[in-house]
């Protein structure tokens, strides 16, 4: 423990904070975790269902009432201008509070045609819009501590807020009789008041409230990103509106119980996103990418045996929810493969990204966001619920052929011919998991066959021990090299 501590303390202050940056993620991902079998035991399955439908309208709506201002132009802006961060921080802040009361008004106008939409009563989507409000400034607060390196506030206020939310939401489900309503209100109280604070920290140093410059750079960036944001969000949130509206909130509850359980891999993903994207960057930038290829592969097959890990463990992680939640896992297995495919498609994202071609990348999710909501339409009244988790996985696909065949034409409109993707390699391990997903989910029926192939993964991490070595290798080189900056 001591040489751990004398490490640490070596450390450089930006190893330092991109440590802690990861522990306050992994947190607030844990606490997503830990509602699962809380709020599966004290709400029934229609309020459960309900409540999982109200956090897809809460991502989208925050969406159209926010522009999401706080996201990666606010990350850009805060370096552009760096001379003068209290000004361009209130700005930006009036600006979202702007924006979201523009919203507001609109619904009130049109109150029961979007109740109708929904399916919602005005409380649950006056609720959404309260914690809307929030939801930049603590976006402000956050990210502006990132970019001055005060990962201690960052950490301890993640975990405070977090442990809130789940805290006060547990306590009014046991106390009140509409679970449903008590667990959004109390997560809208303890929002709204940590909201509140931090509009007024935001803004109170060196007031602005409006300049020209800030919220004309902040719409041109965001506005034409609104459709990209909706149909991530739609391809991943859908599933649940269109299951309640078709099969029922009991059914809803099911799905969103597997959903939140198979979303634990996301860590994983971005994760290893975050570690080799800058590093895949760099060496294309200095012509050496010769272990591009190699590390890509190999990340690739950690996050396909942690997936059939997860595959393998589904009926005893579904034992923390009450028994009628436990067909959801049938629907594990397909969500944790879109989980393989999202991580798939993402290395040629990266390179999208590298060439600057972001209509591509708009125009390949918006076509999969409406892939998937046309298969949940065509195949739920068919097949029942279980659908979604296939149509999902299906549209996840489509994705990934298309950002190929993207990847490959911005490669020869720019004349890069290096070897960044070995394809076969990555083909290999993809059409390995679907072969292990498959037996695994006949093993959920023959327990023997299912605990072989958890025991097999295993021993294939034990093999590949030194080639996921090669990952955290990379990750210390990039914190030793953000040191150095």
């Amino acid at each position: 423990m001591k040489k751990l501590l004398e490490r640490y303390k070596g450390l450089s202050i930006q190893t330092k904070a991109t440590l802690w940056f990861t522990v306050s993620n992994t947190i607030q991902k844990g606490f997503l975790f830990l509602t699962v079998p809380i709020y599966t035991h004290l709400l029934t399955q229609n309020e459960y269902g309900k409540y999982s439908i109200f956090l897809s309208w809460l991502e989208i709506i925050e969406i159209l009432a926010t522009f999401r201002i706080g996201w990666g132009g606010y990350v850009v802006g805060l370096s552009k201008f760096e001379d003068d961060r209290d000004r361009y921080t209130s700005s930006m802040q009036c600006l979202s509070v702007v924006i979201t009361t523009a919203a507001l008004l609109i619904y009130l106008a049109l109150r029961g045609p979007i109740n109708t939409l929904t399916k919602l009563d005005t409380p649950f989507i006056l609720s959404i819009f309260g914690i809307v409000y929030a939801l930049p400034a603590i976006q402000f607060w956050m990210v502006r501590k990132r970019v001055e390196l005060k990962y201690i506030s960052v950490f301890i206020f993640s975990a405070l807020s977090s442990a809130a939310v789940i805290g006060f939401g547990t306590l009014s489900a046991f106390y009140f009789p509409q679970k449903d309503i008590a667990v959004v209100v109390s997560r809208l109280a303890v929002q709204g008041l940590i909201g509140i604070a931090l509009i007024w920290i935001n803004c109170h140093r060196n007031f602005t409230f409006f300049e020209k410059t800030y919220w004309k750079r902040a719409l041109t960036f965001n506005v034409p990103l609104i459709p990209y944001y909706l149909s991530m969000v739609v391809l991943h949130s859908s599933d649940r509106i269109i299951i309640g509206n078709l099969e029922g909130e009991a059914c809803a509850a099911i799905y969103g119980a597997a959903y939140a359980i198979a979303s634990c891999m996301q860590i994983f993903n971005q994760s290893f996103t975050n570690t080799i994207q800058p590093w895949m960057y760099k060496c294309m930038r200095e012509n050496d990418t010769k272990k591009v290829s190699r590390i890509i592969s190999i990340s690739m097959l950690i996050i396909a045996i942690l997936n059939i890990m997860l595959i393998s463990l589904a009926p005893e992680l579904l034992l923390i929810t009450p028994s009628k939640y436990r067909e959801a896992v049938w629907i594990i297995p397909p969500l944790a493969a879109s989980a393989v495919v999202m991580y798939f498609y993402q290395q040629f994202v990266n390179v999208e990204f590298y060439f600057e071609e972001s209509k591509l990348i708009a125009i390949a999710s918006i076509g999969a966001a409406m892939l998937n909501v046309f298969l949940n339409y065509v195949f739920i009244p068919k097949f029942g619920y279980f659908a979604a988790g296939y149509t999902t996985l299906a549209s996840y696909s489509v994705f990934a052929v298309c950002h190929y065949i993207f990847m490959i034409i911005v490669c020869k409109k720019k004349k890069y011919k290096e070897k960044l993707i070995d394809m076969k390699q990555m083909l290999l391990i993809l059409v390995s998991f679907f072969v292990f997903a498959i037996a695994l989910m006949i093993g959920y029926k023959f327990f023997v066959i299912r605990y072989a192939g958890l025991l097999v993964t295993c021993i294939l991490l034990f093999c590949f021990r030194n080639k996921i070595k090669e990952i955290f290798e990379l990750k210390k080189k990039k914190k030793q090299e953000q040191g150095n900056i």
